[in-house]
């Protein structure tokens, strides 16, 4: 005959305490647009702070979210940031765009081509200042949004350029590639210039005084 006890299941599960279903938070919904608010947060974030100092953090609290939400969607600093050169890129191919229709008058059309290209800088100027800064850390991200994406507007210009060549309105000798290069690098380096309040010359004067003296060296001197 067996002494002592045994216990039993029974005896001690009635006794757990229950987790209950309504102590468990449900999901909250994500604000729509989330996605679209951090990369607008990322740009503003690493236009103030610069590449280096921007975290994750500050760009999650002017997201309005926490740092979990931006790792869901981006993994990473760095992955946000690539994220972020590709939609400005995108967003400076599509301001830059010039079309058709130049009248064919060398001051109009070059006037054209540096009003849109300024534009289109005032709009990408915090990114592009982010990525100058970075630009020995990064080459590559600093060449997709800076390098990479002048390259169809400096083709542009070439372009025009020859057709005006053909037309013995500019010089035969003109190098139209290395014209369109200097000239639109003398336009960032007024935008810079301006709004590091370095240059007396407002918007309009700059673009007027550098179009001008572009086109006094390559048109034909009749």
């Amino acid at each position: 005959m067996e002494t002592g006890f045994r216990l039993h299941a029974s005896d001690y599960l009635p006794n757990l305490p229950v987790v209950s279903a309504a102590r468990v938070k449900p999901k909250l919904p994500e604000a729509p647009g989330m996605r679209q608010r951090l990369m607008a947060a990322a740009r503003a974030e690493f236009s103030d702070k610069g590449i280096e100092a921007a975290t994750t953090r500050g760009i999650a609290v002017r997201a309005g979210c926490n740092e979990v939400t931006l790792f869901r969607h981006f993994e990473s600093k760095q992955k946000l940031l690539v994220a972020v050169v590709q939609e400005t890129s995108e967003e400076f191919l599509a301001l830059s765009e010039c079309g058709e229709g130049f009248s064919g008058e060398l001051m109009a059309d070059l006037t054209r081509f540096a009003r849109v290209y300024n534009e289109s800088l005032e709009r990408c100027e915090g990114m592009a200042r982010a990525m100058i800064g970075e630009s020995r850390r990064r080459p590559t991200l600093a060449k997709e949004l800076i390098g990479d994406v002048l390259g169809p507007f400096h083709r542009s210009i070439a372009d025009y350029l020859e057709q005006r060549k053909q037309a013995a309105v500019v010089r035969a000798d003109l190098n139209t590639q290395a014209f369109a290069e200097i000239f639109t690098s003398s336009l960032m380096g007024g935008l810079l210039r301006r709004t590091s309040g370095l240059s007396d010359l407002d918007r309009d004067a700059w673009i007027r005084a550098t179009v001008e003296i572009f086109v006094c060296g390559i048109k034909v001197v009749e």
